[in-house]
């Protein structure tokens, strides 16, 4: 989330040009999707080109290489400071599976054939892929876009997400669904879909505490 605030209105493509750091590797930082934080070197590039005043300490701190100058123990859980990286990636996995187990709960009451596909290592691939033969389709990706705390705004930039959709190599019988859990963010890329984008983009509300899939409207088509 700092790195996002960082980069500001850029696009990735422009804010990797100006650090020096490579598009995929910053994409793949701002999806979560890499264990280790990023090291002082490549934080340095970072805070070099940052907007909205973030600082290099900002980032050394929110990565886990400075402590906080008021951290204090009730900021602990677990031994594990509360807003750390690592417990937000923590955060990430447990409602990741969560989302999971409500899709999969929902699949098994489809009336066609399905299997889920192993991602094989491709780190920026969907959250979760599945061979079906349903529709015309012959492929469904779903991106999880999960909420922490509904008294906030959203928890993403739509910018971010459409482009994300944009860097998959997508075929006409290729289905791709954003996943969400707050209907707050559902109402609103239900307002504002892609105005150019190909692809057969869907977007899917559940509720994790029912553990159910609420509804799925199509935003656009390939």
């Amino acid at each position: 989330m700092l790195l996002d605030r960082a980069k500001g209105d850029r696009s990735i493509n422009n804010f990797a040009n100006e650090t020096g750091v490579s598009a995929a590797h910053i994409s793949r930082f701002l999806r979560q999707m890499i264990a280790s934080p990023p090291t002082p070197e490549t934080i340095s590039k970072f805070a070099s080109k940052a907007q909205n005043e973030v600082t290099y300490q900002d980032f050394m701190v929110a990565a886990g290489h400075l402590a906080r100058n008021n951290e204090s123990g009730g900021n602990r859980e677990g031994g594990v400071v509360k807003d750390s990286p690592l417990n937000f990636r923590k955060q990430r996995e447990e409602l990741e599976k969560k989302f999971i187990q409500v899709i999969l709960a929902d699949l098994y009451e489809k009336p066609f054939k399905w299997s889920v596909e192993k991602p094989e290592g491709r780190i920026n691939y969907p959250d979760m892929i599945l061979n079906i033969d349903y529709e015309g389709y012959n492929r469904w990706y779903l991106d999880f876009y999960p909420s922490y705390n509904r008294h906030r705004g959203p928890s993403f930039k739509l910018g971010f997400v459409y482009g994300t959709v944009a860097m998959y190599e997508l075929l006409d019988t290729d289905k791709i669904t954003i996943v969400v859990n707050d209907e707050r963010e559902f109402n609103m890329i239900m307002r504002r879909p892609p105005l150019s984008l190909r692809a057969n983009l869907y977007v899917m509300l559940i509720d994790l505490e029912w553990g159910k899939v609420l509804k799925e409207e199509i935003l656009c088509k390939f």
